[in-house]
């Protein structure tokens, strides 16, 4: 397999873990967060400066803790906080907000964020971010450099994997019919006995720790982490793969997540430069994905592979007696 084939895969396991992860707020339980790249964010610094040593640079800049510990444990700690900090946002965001003011809520949280982390060289080290942390496993296996990167790509389709499988779990289980049910309506669901607020806050808590997680592992994967990776603009991105593949599905959102999140930035970076247009390719796949989404939504609103609704068995019997009785 070719290295380039290679790093394709492992960037399009990272994203569709990070589509995963927003699905369960949106898809699942009908959260239209705009936070969700922040918590991803979190996780990526969080992790990082677990998996770095302690900084010894210039003292008006630099990052905190520096705990050099295997990415393991910074991938653990990573999703820990993202659902910690889920859990807190959650909590005053989602007992008394719905809709609108659900999403300028959550998008005020992202900004400044954003800001204060881009400002304050004392956390992170400001827009220079964190960079150079190491590969996974790297010293511990002593691989040459072939044999590593088929490792790591093993390792992250492993890992997307694990995470779709257990959320697929949670998705036909009674939790997850319980989400769908207050996606739908929560007054109905609440008036058959469940808990709304209780319910949506587990799924912005699961959602925080995928994002955590993918966090971590994103700003592994690219050595670097920094503000201009990810502007509030990324969370948008990762909405129009759900839209795209298909809401709730999760083989529709991976299938999404591919084509909008790697296959488009792929295409227009292989497109010849155009002198005095340096900025052209960047702008047109941001063009480019919106006109897909919005083809997507006027002529196939249920997305690629729609998500399915299973009937109750009751209905499927009585048709069966009905069509008997009419024979």
């Amino acid at each position: 397999m070719s290295t380039y084939l290679e790093s394709l895969i492992v960037l399009a396991a990272i994203l569709s873990l990070l589509t995963l992860g927003l699905n369960v707020r949106w898809g699942w339980a009908g959260e239209f967060d705009l936070a969700y790249y922040a918590t991803v964010a979190m996780g990526a610094y969080f992790g990082s400066v677990v998996i770095l040593p302690k900084y010894s640079g210039p003292a008006h800049l630099g990052y905190i803790l520096g705990l050099n510990q295997p990415f393991l444990v910074a991938m653990v700690a990573a999703g820990i906080l993202g659902g910690v900090a889920s859990l807190i946002i959650g909590f005053f965001a989602l007992r008394n907000l719905r809709g609108d003011y659900l999403s300028i809520a959550t998008v005020a949280f992202a900004i400044v964020s954003w800001q204060v982390l881009a400002q304050d060289p004392n956390l992170f080290d400001g827009f220079n971010g964190v960079y150079g942390m190491p590969q996974p496993f790297e010293s511990v296996l002593k691989l040459g450099p072939d044999a590593y990167a088929l490792f790591f790509f093993v390792m992250c389709v492993v890992l997307f994997l694990i995470t779709y499988v257990i959320l697929e779990m949670l998705y036909r289980s009674p939790f997850g019919r319980t989400l769908r049910a207050i996606r739908e309506d929560e007054y109905a669901a609440a008036a058959f006995g469940r808990n709304v607020f209780v319910n949506k806050l587990k799924a912005y808590v699961i959602g925080g720790v995928v994002a955590g997680v993918g966090g971590c592992l994103f700003a592994v994967y690219l050595a670097d982490w920094n503000p201009y990776v990810w502007a509030p603009i990324e969370t948008f991105l990762i909405y129009g793969a759900i839209f795209i593949g298909g809401q709730a599905n999760q083989r529709g959102i991976t299938l999404g997540a591919i084509i909008l999140l790697v296959t488009i930035p792929e295409v227009t970076r292989f497109m010849p430069n155009i002198p005095g247009h340096a900025d052209l390719f960047p702008a047109l796949r941001d063009i480019l994905s919106a006109i897909l989404v919005i083809l997507v939504l006027r002529f196939r609103p249920q997305g690629l592979i729609p998500e399915v609704h299973p009937r109750d068995p009751g209905d499927g019997q009585a048709a069966v007696a009905g069509s008997v009785a009419n024979v």
